[in-house]
């Protein structure tokens, strides 16, 4: 049987993850979809540059040396970058006449991403497997791809189902030097809600979640403060749901936005960068440091919750607010809701004092200029070998 060596071409972080996993899964794949008459090899590599550039000639341009240099038949580089054809946003593309092709994980959002990726994967495998002429007509199916493909004899995968690229669209590509087939979203509106949900997952906000600890720290401090005076009592019984939103949806931005700025994260113009990485970069941030204390700010409310419940009888309740029944379970709920904002929004100062590399760390854009840091050093490093050498 016939060796066909294949390989993944990864960006660091996410891309190299998902790019572990495809390796140990779609060789079985491969040959149940796509032929089983060859022994599909799979292999990973992990590539800083793939990361880093913006232009899809310049990506291609560098699969194809390392295709070469490890002697692939083919090649796919998974990107956490998105790309642009125009206005719209590049789900992937593919060089038919060099076996290679790149998907950009973000446009395929939040969740199912994974799923959605291999689907991708298996579709440009089809793409360059079977060498498409523009005039032959395509279907998106990929069951479809090849008149004798075999019968769904294998138990161990269901069958098939349509592998599409949903609100996609197939362009055959005459006027680039590499790309010969891309698929694009179709919506532009769309395709910018997914890719923002994409580069916001693939910051892995949840890895950050304990890195505000002084946040947490001062805002339960704060909190627990407040709550022996009877004003933020008094008050939980007076405001109205309105007030109780508006007053957390005040407490969530004031914090978010005193981070950016604290720490300038918000990423300005310059000569170099293009408006649309910059803007793309910059609500990256915003969205991530808004799950981030949006999910600090629900803790901070289940210890509140807890603590009142456990310390503060009825009779206390009642008291201090000057109610003239028992309280029920909405008024416990108001008051903690209160002061889980005002903490919150006191807290804000101590990210201030928060590790700036930890949450720089979390930006998409300071990641890509880490990547160009790594790339320079290896060239710079690379450039003294030779000099010694000669």
């Amino acid at each position: 049987m016939e060796t066909v060596p294949l390989g993944i071409i990864a960006a660091p972080n996410l891309p190299a993850n998902i790019a572990e996993d495809l390796k140990n899964e779609v060789a079985d794949l491969l040959s149940y979809t796509i032929d089983d008459r060859v022994e599909w090899k799979v292999e990973s590599l992990i590539d800083p540059l793939i990361g880093v550039a913006e232009n899809t000639n310049e990506i291609l341009d560098k699969v194809v040396n390392i295709k070469k240099e490890y002697g692939w038949n083919y090649a796919i580089c998974l990107t956490d970058l998105p790309l642009y054809s125009g206005k719209h946003l590049v789900v992937a593309d593919a060089s038919i006449e060099n076996s290679v092709a790149q998907i950009s994980i973000p446009v395929f959002g939040f969740m199912p991403m994974r799923s959605r990726i291999k689907k991708a994967f298996i579709q440009l495998m089809g793409e360059l497997y079977y060498r498409y002429s523009p005039k032959d007509p395509f279907t998106t199916d990929v069951v479809h791809m090849k008149p004798f493909l075999k019968e769904y004899k294998n138990k161990k995968f269901p069958k098939p189902k349509t592998l599409s690229l949903s609100l996609t669209e197939r362009v055959e590509v005459a006027d680039n030097e590499q790309v010969d087939v891309r698929y694009m979203i179709k919506s532009r509106i769309i395709g910018r809600m997914r890719v923002l949900a994409g580069m916001t997952f693939a910051n892995r906000p949840w890895t950050a979640l304990f890195s505000f600890n002084k946040l947490i720290t001062l805002s339960f401090a704060t909190g627990t403060y407040i709550s022996i005076f009877p004003t933020p009592w008094q008050l939980s019984i007076a405001y109205s749901p309105g007030r109780f939103i508006a007053v957390m949806i005040l407490a969530i931005l004031g914090t978010v936005i005193w981070v950016i700025f604290s720490h300038e994260l918000w990423e300005k113009p310059t000569e170099k960068g293009k408006k649309r990485w910059r803007d793309l970069y910059n609500w990256t941030t915003f969205t991530t440091l808004g799950v981030i204390i949006i999910s600090n700010y629900i803790m901070l409310f289940i210890i509140f919750l807890a603590a009142i419940a456990v310390f503060v009888p009825p009779s206390l309740f009642e008291a201090w607010t000057g109610l003239d029944e028992e309280p029920t379970p909405e008024y416990y709920f108001a008051l903690v809701w209160l002061i889980t904002s005002l903490g919150t929004l006191a807290g804000a100062i101590g990210t201030g004092i928060e590790d700036e590399g930890k949450i720089r760390d979390i930006t998409y854009s300071y990641r890509q200029k880490q990547r160009y840091y790594e790339i320079e050093k290896e060239e710079e490093e690379g450039k003294d070998q030779k000099a010694e050498s000669s």
